[in-house]
C-alpha cells in the first residue's frame, strides 16, 4: 500500500486531436504552484500543446519524458503519446505500479471501461468489481447523482436486478471514496409523477428493488416523484440520488450547478475521474478540472484509511469444528492453574456433600 506520505502519481489522459483538452492543461497549471500537491504525469500530443500554447499566448513549461518512471515529482511531466494508443501505454504503466489514479479529459465512456480492466498493483481488498462496466457518478461538493440507464427509450433495461446493482455500487463507493458512514440514498421515479398503477414500473420494478435494499441493510429510500425533486430541495437530505435515466441525472447540474461537474468512475477498482460541462460540446472547465485533481486526491487518501484496517487483520482466535472434526473448537491454551483450580473446586464440593452426613451421625451418638 502506497504511504501518504508520498506524492500522489496522477496520470491526466488528454484526447490527442482535443484542443480544449490540451487549453485545460497550459490554463491549469500556468502557476507551478498546484504540483506541490501531487504529481501530474499527462499523456497527450505535444504538437498539439505547443499550437495551443502559441495561439493562447500562454508559455507553457513542462517536462518531456518518455515515461511515468522518468517523472520529476515537483514538475509538470509531459509524455508526446502522438500516434501512439494512449490508453495502453497507460494501463502498462499503472501495472508497473508508475502511476496512481486517472483524469480523463474529456470525460470518455469508452476510455474508461478500458481503463478498469487494468490490474491493480498490490491490492489490498478483494477485486471483484472489475466484471462490471463502471457506474458514471456526478458530482459536485452537495450532489451526486448515479443513473441506472443511458437512454431514456430503453425502459427494458431498467429492471429490479440493475437499480439494485446500481444502488449497491452508488452505496458501496460513498463508503469508500467519499467517506460517508452510512449514506442515504434515494431513488427516483422513472415518470414525473409516480403513477398510481399496479402495473406501472413504480409498483412493478423500483418499489421491490428497494424493498430488497432495505431488508439487506441498505437505508435506501423512495420511489420519490422526480418532477418537484431537485427544485425543493429534497436531494440535500440524502447523499446521493439514483435516477433511472441519465437525461434525469444530468438534469440538475444544468439548472443547479451550471452544467459544471465531475464524473467519477464507480464500480471498478481503478481511481478514474473525468471533469465534465453539460454543454452539448462536453468542454470541460479549469474549475471543473481543478476540482478533478482535488477529488482524486481525496479519494486516493479516504481508500487508505477504509482499507487499512484489513492490511493486517487479526487472526481467527478459534476452529469451526465442522472443519476440525473432534477437535477443541477453541484454539486458546488454558491458563495455567486453570487445573489445580477445577480440582479444588471438585474437592470442595465433596466436602460440602459429606458435611450433612457427619452431622447426622452426631446428633444420632447423642
Amino acid at each position: 500500500m502506497k504511504e501518504l506520505n508520498q506524492k500522489i502519481r496522477i496520470a491526466i489522459v488528454l484526447d490527442q486531436n482535443d484542443a480544449n483538452a490540451h487549453d485545460l492543461i497550459l490554463k491549469t497549471f500556468f502557476e507551478s504552484e498546484i504540483t506541490e500537491i501531487f504529481t501530474p504525469v499527462v499523456y497527450g500530443s505535444l504538437p498539439m500543446l505547443k499550437q495551443e500554447s502559441s495561439r493562447l499566448q500562454i508559455r507553457y513549461n513542462v517536462l518531456t519524458v518518455g515515461n511515468a518512471s522518468q517523472a520529476d515529482p515537483d514538475a509538470l511531466n509531459f509524455v508526446d503519446t502522438t500516434g501512439r494508443n494512449t490508453v495502453d501505454i497507460v494501463k502498462r504503466e499503472f501495472e508497473a505500479d508508475l502511476l496512481d489514479a486517472f483524469i480523463v479529459v474529456p470525460m470518455s465512456k469508452e476510455v474508461v471501461n478500458q481503463l478498469r480492466n487494468v490490474v491493480i498493483p498490490n491490492p489490498v481488498l478483494e477485486r471483484k468489481d472489475n466484471d462490471t462496466k463502471a457506474v458514471p457518478l456526478m458530482c459536485t461538493n452537495q450532489l451526486h447523482v448515479a443513473y441506472v440507464t443511458e437512454n431514456k427509450e430503453n425502459i427494458a433495461g431498467i429492471t429490479t436486478d440493475s437499480i439494485e446493482n446500481k444502488a449497491r455500487i452508488l452505496h458501496s463507493t460513498l463508503r469508500r471514496d467519499l467517506r460517508q458512514d452510512n449514506p442515504r440514498v434515494a431513488v427516483l421515479s422513472y415518470h414525473p409523477e409516480i403513477v398510481a398503477d399496479e402495473k406501472s414500473i413504480e409498483i412493478q420494478v423500483i418499489a421491490p428493488a428497494i424493498s430488497k435494499l432495505v431488508n439487506s441493510g441498505i437505508p435506501v429510500f423512495g420511489p420519490y416523484s422526480y418532477a418537484d425533486f431537485f427544485e425543493s430541495g429534497k436531494h440535500l437530505n440524502f447523499d446521493a440520488v439514483l435516477t433511472m435515466t441519465r437525461e434525469q441525472a444530468q438534469a440538475p447540474f444544468l439548472s443547479l450547478y451550471d452544467g459544471n461537474g465531475i464524473a467519477l468512475a464507480a464500480g471498478i477498482a481503478p481511481l478514474v475521474v473525468s471533469p465534465v460541462k453539460l454543454d452539448g460540446d462536453n468542454n470541460a472547465t479549469e474549475d471543473s478540472f481543478r476540482e478533478s485533481i482535488y477529488m482524486v486526491i481525496d479519494i486516493f487518501r479516504s481508500r487508505y484509511f477504509f482499507d487499512l484496517p484489513y492490511v493486517n487483520p487479526l487472526p481467527k482466535m478459534y476452529h469451526e469444528r465442522r472443519e476440525d472434526g473432534d477437535k477443541a473448537r477453541f484454539a486458546v491454551k488454558k491458563r495455567f492453574g486453570d487445573n489445580d483450580q477445577k480440582d479444588g473446586d471438585k474437592q470442595e464440593q465433596k466436602n460440602a456433600d459429606n458435611k450433612p452426613a457427619e452431622n447426622k451421625s452426631e446428633n444420632k451418638e447423642a
